[in-house]
């Protein structure tokens, strides 16, 4: 905020009778001086320790620059605020300084020259002091200007790297998905493969069942043969022994 500029204060020539104006005495009038003089240097005084203080504001708030965009605008505002507080306190030096140099022109035409030279030097630190509190607050406006446009990049470069970051997870998840894929393929194949083995193995083993139970029946029916053949050889063998005997004792009988 930058304080309105004062303006000249008007020259009136006021018309007092001289026994008004020597209705004080010149020492008492030249110490009204000495206190008008005293008055704007110390409004002189105070404008320039509020430029300092403003200076010193700016200062800080070119250091803040590096900062994020909120403490720069902390930093701007707080700026501003000294440089609204300095212009009022000038302001309000300027004013009074002006009100003594009208009192100090009511009381003696000989003082005014000096009181409006007070009042001079008043404005000229009240010019300053704005002056300097209008480049503390530029000052200030460009540190925050400079930490929202590194705001915006950090911004920016994190948004990238967010856009990137969903980009390789969504390409991870591509990839994990066609891998998932790919195994469950593998895995039905694989599958496949061991139903085929064993209905396989199932048909060969019922196979070698079949062959085992031919082969079996064979040899039962073999071993059936064997024994009817040799029992058939037994009573061969029996009948002829038979016959033997009987020829034997028919012999024996005719001997």
């Amino acid at each position: 905020m930058v304080a309105k500029t004062i303006g000249e204060p008007e020259q009136k020539k006021v018309n007092v009778p001289p026994a008004k104006i020597m209705s004080k005495p010149l020492p008492q009038i030249l110490d009204e001086m000495d206190d008008n003089i005293r008055a704007a240097a110390e409004a002189a005084r105070k404008a320039e320790e509020a430029a300092k203080a403003a200076r010193e504001a700016a200062a800080q708030a070119t250091k803040a620059s590096a900062e994020a965009e909120k403490r720069a605008e902390e930093a701007r505002q707080a700026g501003q605020l000294a440089a609204e507080t300095a212009t009022r306190a000038a302001a309000e030096a300027a004013r009074k300084a002006e009100e003594t140099a009208k009192a100090a022109r009511l009381a003696a035409e000989a003082a005014a020259k000096k009181a409006e030279a007070a009042d001079a030097s008043a404005r000229a630190a009240m010019e300053a002091m704005k002056k300097a509190a209008d480049e503390a607050a530029k000052k200030a406006a460009d540190a925050a200007n400079a930490a929202r446009a590194a705001a915006e990049t950090a911004a920016k470069s994190a948004q990238k790297a967010a856009t990137d970051a969903t980009k390789k997870a969504e390409e991870a998840a591509r990839k994990a998905i066609e891998a998932s894929e790919a195994a469950r393929l593998a895995a039905e194949q694989a599958a496949k493969l061991a139903r085929e083995a064993g209905e396989s193995a199932a048909r060969a083993a019922a196979e070698a069942a079949r062959r085992a139970e031919a082969a079996s029946a064979a040899a039962k029916a073999a071993a059936e043969e064997a024994m009817r053949a040799a029992q058939e050889a037994v009573d061969e063998a029996t009948r002829k022994m038979e016959e033997i005997d009987l020829a034997a004792k028919a012999a024996l009988a005719a001997a």
